[in-house]
């Protein structure tokens, strides 16, 4: 069994991946809302934010995790993701 400070490693690893991935997905998110600003498209697209948490809901049970905590997850970075779209 691994101790404890090689598996807080491991999660310290792990973070900065996910910091990683939600660097990319706001750089994304900010081109969107640029297109959406030249095409005269509104940001908030309510459609298109339940097709994002029914996914990952889903997605949330094929990895074991609870689907109504990853919502939460996500409704905060959905949110985040509005407020650099304006």
């Amino acid at each position: 069994m691994e101790d404890i400070q090689a598996l807080r490693e491991r999660i310290d690893e792990i973070d900065a991946q996910i910091l990683k991935a939600l660097s990319m997905r706001v750089d994304i998110c900010r081109k969107i809302g640029e297109y959406k600003k030249q095409q005269g498209l509104p940001i908030l697209d309510k459609s298109r934010e339940q097709e994002v948490f029914s996914k990952v809901k889903d997605r949330a049970i094929e990895f074991g995790l609870k689907p109504a905590q990853i919502e939460l997850l996500y409704r905060e970075i959905v949110n985040m993701c509005i407020e650099i779209q304006k």
